[in-house]
């Protein structure tokens, strides 16, 4: 029964400081991959994935078995294993960050003003969703991708994408 109060006074914080704009703090319990990190807001812990976007573990999981896509998917991090931490080593494990939840996905805000979303489109470690709409982010996110692939970064320097064009209009 406490952890149903509990729960139903989170709830209403977040709807209440979702209302009134007012930024949501939640602490960073660990960085799981590059698509999904676990943070809590007191005694309530969640997942997030970056919003908006298919980052290159989404797209891995969501080829078939041994296709072309998950080849160079693994292929593009044995050859770049960092990049396969970005996200581990952007954040701080116990620190606070600002969180936007949007579609039950969330923008995780690494660099003051900017998203994980554009810090992995700029990595080429994700791509935006294909029909993907949101005025407020959406010029945003096409600038990261496009400096992405202007620059050949990730997944534009490797030809991933080109593997991967069919996974990402299948979701």
């Amino acid at each position: 029964m406490i952890k149903k109060i509990t729960f139903i006074i989170i709830c209403f914080c977040l709807f209440g400081s979702l209302s009134a704009k007012e930024p949501i703090i939640a602490t960073l319990r660990s960085v799981l991959s590059n698509e999904v990190q676990k943070f809590s807001i007191g005694k309530y812990s969640f997942y997030c994935e970056p919003y908006g976007v298919m980052t290159l573990e989404k797209l891995y999981s969501s080829s078939k078995l041994d296709s072309n896509c998950q080849n160079s998917i693994k292929s593009f991090y044995e050859k770049n294993p960092i990049l396969q931490y970005f996200s581990s080593n952007l954040f701080e494990v116990e620190q606070g960050y600002h969180i936007e939840f949007r579609d039950n996905q969330c923008l995780i805000y690494a660099k003051g003003e900017m998203s994980l979303t554009e810090l992995l489109l700029q990595e080429g470690l994700a791509v935006r969703k294909p029909f993907f709409r949101d005025e407020e982010f959406e010029y945003s996110f096409f600038q990261a991708q496009l400096k992405a692939k202007l620059e050949k970064k990730g997944m534009w320097a490797e030809g991933v994408i080109k593997n991967c064009i069919s996974e990402l209009y299948k979701n």
